[in-house]
C-alpha cells in the first residue's frame, strides 16, 4: 500500500460507503475503531489508520480485503458507518489536515455539503460527524 498526504487522494470523490475496521477477536470487550475505510466510486478505496506513533495514515486500500496490518483477518471486522456516503455527506468538498504541537499529522477534517467529519488518531481512532446548521 501507498501512503499518501491526507488530502490527496480524497477532495472532491465521491465517497459511496464509509466501513470502520475493528478488532473483534475478543468478543468480550469493545471493540475500538482501528482504521476507516471510504469506498469511493469506481476507484479504489482509501484507508485512515493510526500509526504507531499515533500519527494519522492515509493509505490506498483493497476492499473487500481487510489491510494488510489486520493480522489476522479472521480476527478483525468491518462496521458500516451509517451516515457518510448519504445524501449530503458523500461528496468531500475540502479537505484540512490537523497538526499536533510537534507539526505532525494526526487527523484529518473531510467537509461535506451537510456536514464536517473530523477523523484523528491516538490509540485508537476517533470519528466525530458534526452536522452544519441548516440556516
Amino acid at each position: 500500500m501507498t501512503e499518501h498526504t491526507s488530502g490527496n487522494l480524497l477532495t472532491g470523490h465521491r465517497i459511496r460507503a464509509a466501513l470502520g475496521i475493528t478488532y473483534v477477536a475478543d468478543e468480550t470487550e469493545d471493540s475500538s475503531l482501528e482504521g476507516l475505510e471510504l469506498l469511493r466510486e469506481a476507484e479504489q478505496s482509501i484507508v485512515l489508520s493510526c500509526g504507531t506513533d499515533w500519527t494519522l495514515k492515509v493509505n490506498e486500500g483493497n476492499w473487500p480485503e481487510m489491510p494488510a496490518w489486520c493480522w489476522p483477518a479472521e480476527s478483525w471486522a468491518f462496521r458500516e458507518i451509517e451516515e457518510i456516503g448519504s445524501p449530503g455527506i458523500d461528496v468531500i468538498t475540502s479537505t484540512s489536515s490537523l497538526f499536533d504541537s510537534t507539526g505532525e499529522n494526526f487527523g484529518i477534517l473531510l467537509e461535506f455539503s451537510k456536514a464536517w467529519v473530523t477523523v484523528s488518531s491516538g490509540e485508537s481512532l476517533t470519528l466525530e460527524i458534526k452536522h452544519k446548521s441548516s440556516h
